[in-house]
Order: C-alpha cells, then sequence, then structure tokens
C-alpha cells in the first residue's frame, strides 16, 4: 500500500523531514521525532560566540536511536532532521516572538508568544538561559523555515495519520522527546521523574493507552509522571482526539538516564535505556493489536513469549 499523498513521497527525500513509511505495518502506530534534527542549516545564523552544546542544549539528541527498535517492528516514523532551536514544530506557527523580527509589523500571520520569558516560541531565542541571535530574522527567512520545515512536517504527519485511519479506522501516534533532569531555577530547580507521559491531561488519547505506557516503563524500574511536568504540545493538540479514535501519548524521557546533559555525550547506560525502550515498544504494539482485535491484554509472560516475533 503506498500513501495516497504524493508529498509524503516528496518528503521521504527532503533533507529537512525524513520519513519511515511501512506499506504493510500491522497496526497503524507511528512514532514521531519532532526534535532529534542535528543537521544544522546554513542560513541559521545563531551567534558565532556560542559554543555547539548550547545552540544544540534544545535538541532531543539521540531519541531516535534509543526508539529505533521501530524499524524491526515494522513501524512507520517521521523525523525533523533540523533542529529544534532553527524551528520548532511543537510550537503552534503563530507562537512568535515579534522583538525577534526585524520588521514585525510586515509579517503576514498573526504574532501570539508563549514562552517569551524562556525563549522558547516558535524560532527559539534562547538556549539554558542564553541568547541564541545577534541579529534580528529577516521577514522572508522566517517564513522560509515555516514552509520548508515546518508546514513540510506536519503535512506530512497528517498524510501518514490519514492514511492509517483510512486502512485501519484508527490511529496510534508517540511522540517522542527528551527533558532535563531539573527544572529551571525560575521553576523551582525541582528534580523531574524519570519518564514523563503526556496526554494533555486524558484529552489526546484513551485512558488505558497512557496506562499501559506508565505501568509498561514502571514495571522496568522507571519513576513515571503522566501528565506530571510536560502534558504535550501542538502536536498533542493537533493530532489527539481519542473520540474518533485516533490517539497521541508523548513519551519525555529524562536524559540523565542515557547522556551527560553539558557534554551531549552518551553514557554508559544507553545501551541499556534503549533495550528497556525497545522492549516496552514491542509491547506496546502487542497492546495496540490486542486492542484493535478487542482481545484482553496479553498477560507478561505470554508477551515475553511474543517478543521474539516481531511481526506481531
Amino acid at each position: 500500500m503506498k500513501l495516497d499523498a504524493a508529498l509524503i513521497e516528496d518528503a521521504a527525500t527532503d533533507t529537512a523531514v525524513t520519513v519511515k513509511w511501512v506499506s504493510d505495518a500491522a497496526v497503524p502506530l507511528l512514532l514521531s521525532f519532532p526534535h532529534s534534527g542535528d543537521r544544522y542549516p546554513i542560513d541559521f545564523g545563531y551567534a558565532q560566540s556560542l559554543p555547539f552544546n548550547v545552540i544544540d542544549y534544545p535538541s532531543d539528541k539521540y531519541v531516535d536511536e534509543l526508539f529505533s527498535h521501530a524499524d524491526e517492528l515494522k513501524l512507520s516514523t517521521i523525523k525533523a532532521n533540523f533542529p529544534r532551536a532553527y524551528i520548532d514544530v511543537n510550537r503552534h506557527q503563530h507562537d512568535i516572538d515579534e522583538t525577534m523580527l526585524e520588521d514585525p509589523a510586515l509579517w503576514y500571520g498573526r504574532l501570539q508568544p508563549t514562552a517569551l520569558a524562556d525563549g522558547t516560541t516558535l524560532f527559539w531565542s534562547k538556549a539554558k538561559e542564553v541568547d541564541i541571535y545577534d541579529r534580528k530574522l529577516g521577514r522572508a527567512e522566517a517564513k522560509r523555515r515555516l514552509a520548508t520545515c515546518y508546514v513540510l512536517y506536519h503535512q506530512a504527519l497528517t498524510s501518514m495519520i490519514e492514511t492509517a485511519r483510512r486502512r485501519f479506522g484508527c490511529a496510534y501516534v508517540i511522540d517522542c522527546h527528551s527533558m532535563m533532569q531539573f527544572d529551571t531555577t525560575a521553576r523551582g530547580g525541582r528534580a523531574r521523574p524519570q519518564i514523563d507521559i503526556g496526554t494533555r491531561y486524558g484529552e489526546s488519547c484513551a485512558p488505558e493507552i497512557a496506562e499501559k505506557l506508565v505501568e509498561a516503563f514502571a514495571r522496568r524500574g522507571y519513576e513515571v509522571g503522566l501528565n506530571r511536568r510536560f502534558a504535550g504540545g501542538e502536536i498533542t493538540l493537533r493530532y489527539g482526539w481519542p473520540e474518533i479514535d485516533q490517539h497521541l501519548v508523548q513519551i519525555e524521557l529524562r536524559r540523565d538516564l542515557y547522556m551527560d546533559e553539558e557534554t551531549r555525550l552518551k553514557t554508559d547506560r544507553f545501551e541499556a535505556v534503549r533495550r528497556d525502550c525497545s522492549d516496552v515498544l514491542a509491547e506496546f504494539k502487542q497492546f495496540i493489536t490486542d486492542r484493535m482485535a478487542g482481545r484482553a491484554p496479553a498477560s507478561e509472560g505470554e508477551h515475553r513469549k511474543e517478543m521474539g516475533n516481531t511481526d506481531a
């Protein structure tokens, strides 16, 4: 089965977005990686005085690798290849800080910024509380980022979900992210849970779907929160509609579990976390298979028998 929209086929070869579409997937389960991009566009134009680990700090580095078992499980994925600070596809397209633009009066859309103090709007202005730019963004370059990155990502993900829904009558999306170990100083500096499952407080998916992921990670020894720190952003709001059997759940993995937050390098725990993510993903796929068939979810023992079969 091929995707109906030619856009998806274009996106699969575009440098901004990588789509891996599995035409013979057994379940309509998709993975989204909106913040794991590491290809820095030549027109980024951030302050040259900044060290790379600062400008790269907002990115969810390695998260796509942690869930790379999706390929073996024959699950479709979409990944933004550009860095999050360049343009954040998990923000609304009107979430723009007008002080970042050369002439905001000439902007063709609305300017409705949210987290101005943190600098985490559509075009990030800060990383690690440091200014990213020593200049203003021109109207043409800002619009180009929207057209070639933001629009492309969302149109591709929309087409993937709609294609899955037409075939199966339902769709499931896991939006994969990472987070720092501690809240910012402005938020009190509290430690975050090791894993946080976001559902817009129960609005983006059926409750048993989130409960399954919470239980699967907790059984492997992780401290798991449910909407405890990050309930979900634009992707969760835009695509999570359980009323039409279209479910989206966000997963936030705490970075210190598998990497050094400052150097951005993997630690010796990386492979263990990747194995756990792989096992959870395989277990979740079986859960979706059983749910679609109207069967009770498999017991832990039954699931372990299925772990060797990635075509469930």
